[in-house]
């Protein structure tokens, strides 16, 4: 594994190397990117129309009176949860070291840092291994997040993730943008929902 890592850096070292001459991008015109006078209903447009659903809430509470409607949940053995004030799941990922035991996952819920309108995207910081895998390999994904932290789109994204104070010098700590449900239809043009992730997504906007 070691010698696996060296050839890579090896690798990655003399592609650095490599003088490019690229002309430089030309500067973004903020006048001309896009607004949106609702961004809330563009952002619920946008995640419904790619299997997502969208939950206005007011209360905390309101998460679990929700999830108790879908079936899917209320037969969930294992629910883990990185929102302690608005759901208390039983599967406990502080005491797992080992990713696989996330392959019995049900639910997971998790915070978002912010929303994008644009297309319909959330940014999660997962903080560890455990909880980066969990976004993947758990059956259903829920996702809560202040509406107040809406972007209008991809620029203004990146720009808060620039400005964040989990950007360090050399990037962002980790986080990936969450859209969904997992979807492909690679295989005869046959639309298959949660081939290779969570097969519903449903997002909460609070205050």
């Amino acid at each position: 594994m070691k010698t696996a890592s060296n050839s890579r850096q090896t690798i990655l070292d003399r592609l650095r190397s490599i003088p490019i001459d690229a002309p430089k991008a030309d500067p973004i015109d903020r006048d001309r990117l896009v607004r949106y006078a609702d961004p809330i209903a563009k952002f619920t447009e946008i995640l419904t129309f790619v299997g997502g659903a969208v939950h206005l809430i007011d209360r905390p509470e309101e998460v679990s009176e929700i999830l108790e409607g879908f079936e899917a949940y209320t037969n969930a053995r294992f629910v883990a949860s990185l929102v302690p004030d608005v759901i208390t799941g039983n599967f406990h990922c502080e005491q797992v070291d080992d990713p696989h035991y996330l392959a019995a996952l049900d639910w997971a819920i998790i915070p978002g840092e912010f929303a994008v309108a644009e297309n319909g995207a959330i940014w999660v910081r997962p903080e560890n291994m455990i909880q980066r895998t969990m976004i993947f390999l758990t059956q259903h994904l829920a996702i809560v997040v202040s509406r107040s932290d809406m972007a209008m789109h991809m620029h203004e994204a990146y720009r808060r993730i620039r400005e964040s104070k989990h950007c360090g010098a050399s990037g962002p700590d980790f986080g990936v943008f969450v859209s969904g449900p997992s979807k492909t239809a690679d295989i005869e043009q046959s639309l298959v929902i949660g081939a290779h992730g969570c097969r519903s997504l449903q997002v909460f906007l609070m205050p």
